[in-house]
């Protein structure tokens, strides 16, 4: 029991003691040499216990530093993972941002041509409708455009009067001129007869190789006659000479027209073949205008 208690007092003393003096005054005033005996064991014991707890205090503190080094390790992995990803993710947009921008260009360009496509392709139709030589309508395109106006003019009760003119005697002004003189002259006429038709309606046309059509929608035979006359007054003070022609000392044109009543529905082709036998009379007298009238059965409605 007193060792019990001299042992507790030991313990107070070394667990109070601010220094070592103290320590040691502390310790003196406990007990007899006797005691002290006890007291080194005791004290043995200490520094063995303080000794353990500084050990595993370390070994503590080597693991926690283990520990933090690893999680710096693993920190700095992380920021070099998030470094690549940025970088990559940078790079990846980048390329986007010039894939967007080849295609932009590229979708630009496919506009570009398709666009050019369909302005040649307009050109293309529009030629194909042009007579290359005179630049007026070509047959195929009078042919068209007189069976629209015939079917939009029957439909509005209004007549459709036609005018073919044909140069004369050109087959003797190409061989004596020559074809390029003839082209010339082919061009001014058609130049001539245009400018005498301005109406919005009037179709001019080259008919074929040495003649043109005129289509007069909304055209009764009085004014038709009168425009087939004002036709052949324009060519004929164009003053294009031909020593050739039987006709005249210059260039001159035989007319022929023919009139469709809203009244009675007839083909093209029955227009057509009453203007064809109208230039013919014409064609007996060259330099002159006749007209012929339609005899053909009308066409069922």
């Amino acid at each position: 029991m007193r060792i019990t208690s001299f042992t507790t007092a030991i313990l107070l003393a070394v667990s109070s003691a601010a220094s070592a003096d103290d320590l040691i005054s502390s310790l003196t005033s406990i007990g007899d040499a006797r005691s002290w005996a006890t007291v080194s064991v005791l004290l043995g014991l200490v520094l063995v216990v303080t000794f353990s707890t500084l050990i595993g205090v370390r070994r503590s503190h080597k693991k926690m530093d283990s520990k933090v080094l690893e999680i710096e390790r693993e920190l700095l992995k992380h920021q070099k993972t998030e470094m690549i990803l940025k970088e990559a993710h940078e790079d990846l947009e980048l390329k986007v941002r010039d894939r967007t921008a080849d295609l932009e260009m590229s979708y630009q360009k496919l506009n570009d041509v398709r666009e050019a496509l369909g302005s040649a392709r307009v050109r293309l139709q529009s030629l194909a409708r042009v007579d290359e030589l005179t630049g007026i309508a070509n047959r195929k395109q009078f042919d068209e455009t007189l069976n629209i106006e015939i079917k939009r003019n029957i439909r509005a009760q209004r007549p459709v009067s036609l005018i073919l003119a044909e140069m004369d005697f050109f087959d003797h002004y190409r061989r004596s001129y020559g074809r390029e003189r003839a082209d010339q002259a082919l061009k001014k006429v058609a130049d001539a007869v245009s400018r005498t038709f301005k109406r919005a309606p009037d179709v001019v046309a080259r008919y074929d190789d040495q003649s043109f059509a005129v289509i007069l929608p909304a055209t009764e035979v009085r004014d038709a006659m009168r425009f087939a006359e004002r036709l052949r007054l324009v060519v004929y003070q164009l003053c294009v000479p031909h020593s050739e022609s039987e006709a005249s000392d210059r260039l001159t044109v035989s007319v022929g027209l023919a009139t469709m009543q809203p009244d009675k529905l007839y083909k093209a082709a029955d227009l057509l073949a009453a203007a064809g036998r109208a230039l013919d009379a014409a064609q007996q007298n060259r330099n002159s205008v006749e007209y012929d009238a339609i005899r053909s059965e009308p066409v069922s409605a």
